[in-house]
């Protein structure tokens, strides 16, 4: 009997809840009646009566009433710069770098003391540091910095490079060039 005695109470619980929620649900729906007269809470023996002047329209900034309701809601990026106007070619100035007929040899790079081993076209060698003035023509020429492959040179206060020119040989052996072996001298 308990067990029936529970149903029943849960079947009437579960109606109540639905009768409920079928009353917020149809509330909620309903209109607001706003034709009848509001009374001040305040004192329930004076009652308010309705104002009968009617209030103004309210009145909307022309700002907010020619605004497009279809732009953005943001302000638009502004139009990117236009591109520079190019520069006049410059032209070279005279001081071009000086172009000397000498050829580096070779480099000996140490920590302290680096040398420049620098020949000219009549075969004339000369082994200078930094801050040496060559031997070799024109007169005057100073090396002003020794790197592996390349020498800056300054004659007159213009500055050159003078880079290492590596000559590759092809060696042939004792034998001479291996296709002649192949062929077979007779």
């Amino acid at each position: 009997m308990e067990l029936h005695r529970q149903r029943h109470y849960l079947t009437m619980t579960t109606a109540c809840l639905l009768l409920f929620s079928a009353a917020i649900v149809v509330w909620s729906v309903s209109a607001i009646d706003v034709s009848t007269p509001q009374y001040s809470s305040t004192n329930p023996v004076q009652a308010v009566a309705p104002e009968t002047s009617e209030s103004p329209e309210p009145t909307i900034p022309t700002s907010l009433t020619k605004r497009s309701l279809r732009g953005p809601l943001y302000d638009p990026e502004p139009t990117p710069p236009s591109p520079p106007k190019p520069s006049p070619p410059t032209v070279p100035r005279s001081s071009e770098k000086p172009k000397f007929n000498l050829s580096l040899v070779g480099t000996i790079i140490e920590s302290n003391n680096s040398l420049a081993i620098i020949a000219d076209p009549d075969g004339q060698f000369d082994v200078k540091a930094v801050g040496e003035t060559l031997e070799l023509a024109p007169a005057g020429i100073v090396i002003t910095s020794i790197q592996a492959e390349q020498v800056t040179l300054t004659h007159q206060g213009k500055k050159t490079t003078l880079k290492l020119e590596r000559q590759q040989q092809k060696s042939k052996g004792v034998n001479g060039n291996r296709n002649n072996r192949k062929r077979g001298l007779k």
